[in-house]
């Protein structure tokens, strides 16, 4: 490789990436970094090797590397968000207390509270219970009513395990930090209102902050979901709504930003999901202290960006291109649209026996689709797999030139890429052409 070009380390990549990362070394440096502990000696172990080979930062996309991201580029000398603010980004009930006008939310802790000291908070039923600390939809339940919510805190007080999981994480985050700048309520339940996915979008936004604070706001996407809430795909640049709104969501990120900026939330790229309601207020769903990994090829198809690569020169102190995937948005630029079907299932068996590869190989060497296999042909599905919205397959990614050609070609896939039908779902109203 060239020694002219500027190195950067991509934290535990995944087979998926390998095409963004064979484009990003036409102008950069990739290597590859995998980060397995928190462990100082581990940590040192891997600066020592990017300064031996020039690395000026690294970055983590998935939610197993953010902190990776953090602990690494600090001891390269980079500015990193600190550990307060991190905090907050990795606690659903923290990051919520930093919004305006939140619906009903509440903390619940099942090792210091009774069931009838929780139940006595609960406002609306029924209600989200959600694990504040764990990712990837694990630990969140529909609570209807009294006897489901004892049988959820009665699991949790017995997992014991999941309680030490929990203790470490938090541990290793505010390590050096003084516990008395802390907020005292750190729960590890929060209850909030129920959305009615039926009436409401919801929206991930992509921004960062600039090492002196300042937010800047990158892309959008729409998160599409069937009536029963199992996730359809994921459309960039939206269709529900159009440039006009940009200002009224620039000015709720620029608010609930700016408030983790003051915490120390800087120099590094956030993944922002909210609802937008039948009424047009704008309601957290989570903050993710990095940027979402699968959105990459999204901005790169329809409007020729990296988000990998913006990050690393974020994370390096380097100038980022002000022409953001939101600014061409916004000012009604030329772009594509760019869909990622999502393909689960809700029956359990052989994947192979779910779906059909000779179509899918179709799709992948004829048509030259890009496919995130989340589980593979050999593996079996069991009822412990399932979930309210089903088992993830895979992903895949469509580009057209209109909303209307994404959405005839997601009908097209689902249609023929099911051996075995599975459970009905209606889509949306306004999902068809």
């Amino acid at each position: 490789m060239s020694s002219e070009k500027s190195s950067y380390g991509f934290l535990s990549p995944q087979p998926y990436m390998k095409s963004a990362i064979e484009n990003m070394n036409e102008r950069i440096n990739v290597e590859v970094i995998e980060a397995k502990t928190w462990e100082n000696q581990e940590i040192d172990n891997i600066v020592a090797t990017c300064k031996e080979k020039g690395i000026k930062s690294v970055g983590g996309f998935a939610q197993k590397d953010a902190f990776h991201h953090i602990l690494i580029n600090a001891k390269l000398g980079n500015v990193t968000p600190g550990r307060t603010a991190f905090l907050y980004c990795m606690n659903k009930y923290l990051m919520r207390t930093l919004e305006e006008n939140p619906f009903f939310f509440d903390s619940v802790d099942p090792l210091n509270e009774t069931d009838e000291q929780i139940i006595s908070k609960i406002k609306e039923w029924p209600f989200m219970l959600k694990n504040t600390s764990l990712s990837l939809g694990r630990g969140i339940y529909k609570i209807n009513n009294e006897d489901e919510l004892r049988s959820v805190l009665k699991n949790y007080r017995a997992d014991t395990a999941l309680q030490e999981q929990i203790a470490f994480q938090y541990d290793a985050y505010l390590e050096g930090i003084d516990r008395s700048t802390l907020p005292t309520n750190i729960p590890p339940f929060i209850a909030e209102h129920m959305v009615d996915m039926n009436t409401a979008i919801e929206y991930c936004y992509e921004g960062y902050i600039t090492a002196t604070g300042e937010v800047v706001h990158y892309a959008l996407t729409e998160e599409i979901y069937f009536s029963n809430h199992q996730a359809l795909g994921y459309v960039t640049p939206p269709i529900s709504i159009d440039s006009k709104m940009a200002e009224k969501i620039e000015s709720w990120v620029n608010t609930y930003m700016g408030k983790m900026a003051k915490l120390g939330y800087i120099n590094q790229f956030f993944n922002l999901e909210f609802w937008i309601m039948p009424d047009g207020s704008i309601a957290l769903t989570e903050i993710n202290p990095r940027a979402a990994h699968s959105y990459h090829y999204n901005y790169r198809h329809s409007f020729n960006s990296s988000l990998y690569e913006d990050n690393f020169k974020l994370a390096a102190g380097e100038s980022v291109p002000e022409n953001t995937p939101w600014k061409k948005w916004r000012n009604n630029d030329d772009y594509k649209y760019t869909l990622i079907v999502l393909i689960t299932a809700n029956h359990t068996g052989t994947v192979s026996d779910i779906l059909d590869y000779d179509y899918i190989e179709h799709l992948e060497q004829k048509e030259g689709i890009l496919i995130r296999h989340n589980r593979q042909h050999a593996e079996v599905l069991s009822d412990s797999d399932m979930t309210a919205a089903g088992v993830m397959l895979m992903q895949m990614w469509v580009v057209g030139d209109s909303r209307e050609e994404v959405i005839k070609k997601e009908h097209d896939i689902r249609r023929k890429i099911y051996k075995q039908e599975q459970a009905a779902a209606k889509y949306p109203p306004y999902w068809d052409v």
